[in-house]
């Protein structure tokens, strides 16, 4: 089975493009059984986590529910000026943008851009 990654770089000024991607995460997950789905949320994209919009907070907790695990860059929300524990609220976890790509193409993913 194909092994995909979503790195989300589309931010709250573009929440159909970053909707886009979350959603089409999620469904893999839920309606395809696809076991190797994974959403990174970089630059932009980690604003997503403490942004208003009802649909992305939704798809947010339906990724978590799915148990699709989202990370977002730690370094990004400092540089954002985001409050840590609203964004791990959200059911992300932090790990270096650097280090969660190498892994995952190491691990053979293949990197979707949003």
């Amino acid at each position: 089975m194909a092994k995909i990654a979503f790195w989300i770089t589309a931010g709250p000024d573009q929440p159909l493009k970053a909707l886009s991607g979350l959603r089409l995460a999620q469904r893999l997950r839920t309606t395809r059984d696809q076991k190797d789905v994974h959403v990174y949320l970089f630059g932009p994209g980690v604003q997503l986590t403490t942004d208003t919009n009802a649909q992305i907070q939704e798809a947010l907790k339906d990724l978590r529910e799915a148990s699709v695990p989202v990370e977002a860059c730690p370094a990004n929300v400092k540089q954002l000026g985001l409050d840590e524990s609203t964004v791990l609220a959200t059911g992300a976890q932090l790990r270096p943008a650097g280090e969660a790509l190498l892994e995952l193409v190491d691990q053979g993913y293949q990197i979707i851009g949003v």
